[in-house]
């Protein structure tokens, strides 16, 4: 199933509900959930903060970094943190709340009055739902550039070097998508400019189109060829049916124009960070490497954790609900059955990732293999709380 269309289903699910459904209970709880999220989110985010500070103090004094340089770079690592404790914070959320509602009798008085435990938890299990679409909006539209950003501010600013990455590159020859090959004398990322390019477009029979230019730049998402040769190919691959010279010549093949161009960031011979990257860009350079015959296994595990990580919101209530339903224990008990729950979630991920390199695992059952454990377990948990209740 498309990934776009798995959250905008969740999202259509959420508008559509009918305007019975938030009763005065659901408020209520709602209401009792959402104050410990919000507090137990800033709470790790601050202790987040700390440890980073803490962790990287030495490297901070020795660059003799200064304050905002310090707070731009712990800012820019907080979204990729946020969507690791987020799950944690829902799970202490719905702990505490659910847990006070319990011990206070509360929970007992609306069963006893016919409210079943379905309608007591729902609006906290939809909740979860909307938590996993912001971590999935935050993990494809602000995780990549933080990631960049605190790269950036790393390197240069505080490790003083001239650059994170390197720009430049000589002599490259790169295979792309769709049977095409590049044969590259220079490329600046940075500009946008290549030189001395010779773009091959092979079929079945062989070379059946080819591009030669002294330079190309990016423009406009088209890519902009000058003085250079087109030339066709016959269907035999060997012989040239046609050639033009030109001075000026825009991406002809749609390989070259709009969303379909390719981006310099496609020719560079390196392998990207996958935090760097949103869902599309990384899937679509794994295409490439797919291209050059280069195994993938090990990246196409880190692409399903791309659509499956956001679902953990979620997915940890289904374990924490029966658990906080229970009138025993307290806040102490409710955080340390929280911090176990996320050190074996974050294990059983872990062991997952090692699964999907196996050859016999399918990449996308180690993505998942973490997330449907816990499925397993908290339906069974969350069956047998609705009937004891």
């Amino acid at each position: 199933m498309p990934l776009y269309f798995i959250y905008s289903s969740w999202l259509l699910a959420l508008c559509s509900l009918p305007k019975n459904t938030m009763t005065k209970i659901s408020k209520y709880v709602l209401k009792e959930f959402l104050a410990p999220l919000v507090f137990s989110f800033s709470a790790l985010a601050v202790l987040m903060l700390v440890s980073e500070l803490m962790e990287r103090l030495d490297k901070f004094i020795a660059a003799k970094a200064g304050f905002g340089v310090v707070l731009q770079y712990l800012l820019s690592t907080l979204p990729v943190r946020a969507i690791e404790i987020l799950p944690v914070a829902a799970l202490l959320a719905a702990l505490f709340s659910l847990g006070n509602l319990s011990r206070r009798q509360e929970i007992t008085a609306a069963m006893s009055g016919g409210i079943t435990p379905w309608t007591m938890v729902k609006p906290i299990l939809f909740c979860g739902l909307v938590l996993s679409l912001f971590s999935w909006i935050l993990s494809e539209g602000v995780v990549p550039w933080a990631s960049q950003k605190a790269e950036n501010l790393w390197n240069i600013q505080i490790r003083r070097l001239t650059s994170p990455r390197q720009t430049k590159f000589n002599n490259l020859a790169v295979a792309g998508e769709k049977n095409t090959f590049y044969s590259i004398g220079m490329l600046d990322t940075d500009e946008q400019l290549m030189e001395n390019i010779v773009i091959d477009k092979m079929d079945a029979n062989g070379l059946m189109y080819q591009i030669q230019a002294k330079s190309a730049k990016w423009e406009n998402s088209i890519l902009v060829f000058r003085n250079g040769i087109e030339r066709f190919y016959k269907n035999n691959g060997l012989t040239i049916a046609s050639q033009k010279a030109f001075t000026k010549r825009e991406g002809p093949l749609n390989d070259f124009r709009g969303e379909n161009c390719v981006q310099p960031e496609d020719l560079v011979p390196r392998e990207p960070d996958a935090e760097c990257m949103n869902y599309k860009n990384y899937n679509r350079h794994l295409r490439r490497l797919r291209t050059l015959g280069i195994s993938t296994r090990k990246q196409e595990v880190e692409l399903h954790l791309k659509l499956a990580f956001p679902f953990t919101s979620f997915i940890v209530l289904l374990l924490g609900i029966p658990f906080a339903f229970q009138k025993t224990g307290g806040k102490v008990k409710a955080i340390g059955f929280a911090l176990g729950t996320a050190f074996f979630y974050f294990g059983l991920m872990q062991i997952g990732r090692a699964l999907g390199q196996k050859p016999w695992c399918p990449p996308i059952l180690g993505a998942w293999f973490s997330n449907l454990v816990f499925i397993c377990i908290g339906t069974v948990l969350f069956y047998r709380m609705t009937k004891k209740s």
